[in-house]
């Protein structure tokens, strides 16, 4: 007896449809903490990374993040005063 066409007869692996290799683990979001900034990010990785730098931090100097911080810290001061006059 013959078998159905198109028919697969054993357990077969899903591929790939880009290069036809096993199928690719999935990626998931993961919440993690910056290791520089401290904030939370939720980014997209197949496994959970173990030490984590937010882009933003990546493109920024230290210097550059310090002297924003303490322009932020200096106007959050100055707008304090001016709501107490």
């Amino acid at each position: 007896m013959k078998s159905p066409k198109g028919v697969v007869t054993g357990l077969a692996e899903p591929t790939c449809p880009t290069c036809g290799c096993p199928v690719h683990p999935q990626p998931r979001t993961w919440e993690v903490v910056c290791i520089s900034c401290g904030e939370k990010r939720w980014p997209l990785a197949i496994l959970k990374p173990a030490a984590y730098v937010c882009a933003r931090c990546l493109v920024t100097s230290p210097e550059k993040r310090a002297a924003a911080r303490a322009a932020g810290k200096k106007s959050a001061e100055s707008r304090r005063k001016r709501a107490r006059r």
